[in-house]
This record gives structure tokens, sequence and C-alpha cells, in this order.
């Protein structure tokens, strides 16, 4: 199968029209910051997670909780619960996982047991603020493409009230993280990164669209 124009154009409109807030948490001045582009919270979030200061490590694993709670009343509550409960032994495991560029795995970053990053719904946004390039999101939203028997990655997902950190579900977010660039090569000549295609696919999804996102992702 092969995408028709039509969805290759909507997907890319989809991609291009990506709506979630473009927010992050200066906790040094406790101030909620609204950036012009998702790119500027990426660039940060990244920067925080990459740093040598384990305090800029806390933050930035914070703000992946801040962002991706973004349009839940739970937001800070959550983002607290983390603040409160991370211990300096694990950000600084965290370090030692990313020193050096390294793309840590979901399964090394779930044997940390860090605080609100138990399952690959938030594990793989870590990854995809490291390297959006060849890593995306894997969510209970985006899971909900897989509706059907097919040969696609996400039809091997099991999920409960989370996405977890099991074999075969880690198999499953690397094979999604693959198809994404795929698609992204070939139908936009590799444009897209691998977190931009996955975007496209969860903002239809977020628009009520779920039935076509559903077509595009077989067909692709």
């Amino acid at each position: 199968m092969a995408l028709t124009s039509n969805q290759v154009s909507d997907l890319q409109t989809s991609i291009l029209g990506y709506t979630f807030p473009s927010v992050y948490f200066d906790f040094t001045t406790n101030t909620a910051i609204n950036a012009d582009t998702i790119g500027v919270v990426e660039t940060h979030i990244r920067s925080l997670l990459t740093s040598s200061n384990t305090q800029d490590i806390e933050h930035g694993l914070a703000n992946i909780i801040y962002w991706g709670n973004a349009n839940a009343g739970y937001q800070t509550y959550r983002v607290n619960k983390f603040r409160n409960k991370i211990t300096t032994n694990q950000l600084q495991q965290f370090q030692a996982l990313v020193s050096g560029g390294a793309i840590p795995t979901l399964k090394s970053i779930s044997l940390l047991k860090m605080p609100q990053f138990s399952g690959i719904s938030f594990i793989s946004k870590i990854i995809a603020f490291l390297d959006p390039q060849n890593h995306c999101v894997l969510d209970l939203l985006l899971s909900r493409l897989n509706n059907t028997n097919h040969g696609k990655a996400l039809n091997s997902l099991k999920t409960t009230t989370q996405i977890g950190v099991t074999k075969s579900n880690s198999l499953a977010y690397y094979a999604w993280c693959k198809e994404c660039i795929t698609i992204s090569q070939t139908y936009y000549n590799g444009t897209y990164r691998a977190v931009d295609i996955e975007r496209g696919f969860f903002n239809l999804v977020q628009q009520g669209e779920l039935p076509y996102a559903q077509q595009i992702y077989i067909a692709a």
C-alpha cells in the first residue's frame, strides 16, 4: 500500500499545524514561559537534560512533565511530585546515561525508577527531546492508531492505564520510530524528523480524525 497524494498533503498539513502548547517552566525564576515555537522548547529542554549540572537535569526532566501535561489539570501536582521525590543519585545516574551525547534506551531509563517516568509515554518523551531526528513519542493517544490486525509496529503494543516498558512494547516503540523516519524519507524527501511525523499523527487524532489517521498509518 501507499499513501495517496491527498493523504500525503493532509499529513503534512497536520505536521505543520501541530498545536500542542509550546511551554516550559523556568524553575530558577519561578516563571512559566510561553515560547514562540516548539523548537525553542526542544532546544531549551535538551540543553538542560545534557547539562553537567544535576540541578539543570532535574529542571529538564521536570519540564518534560510540565510540557507533557500542559493540557492536564494535574500539571503542577505531577511536577511537584517529581521534584519532591527525585534523588541526587537518580539524577547522577541519568547524567551518566546521556554523557558524551549517548541516547539512553527505554529500559535503561526505566531502571532508574525516577518518579513520573514509569511508562513509555513519558520515558519516550525524554528520548525524543534528546534525539528528535531519530526518535519520537509513543503515548496512549498515539497507541489508538492501532485498531486492526496489520503488520505495523503498533499492532503488537499492549496497553493498560499506561504503556509498560516490556520487551515487546519496547520493540514496538523502536519500530514505530523507524516507521516515522521511513514515512519522512518516502513521502517528504526526509524533510521531517521522526518526531515531526509523530506529531502529525498526534495532531490528527487530537483533532478527532482518528479513523483517517489510522488509514494513513496503515497505508504508509
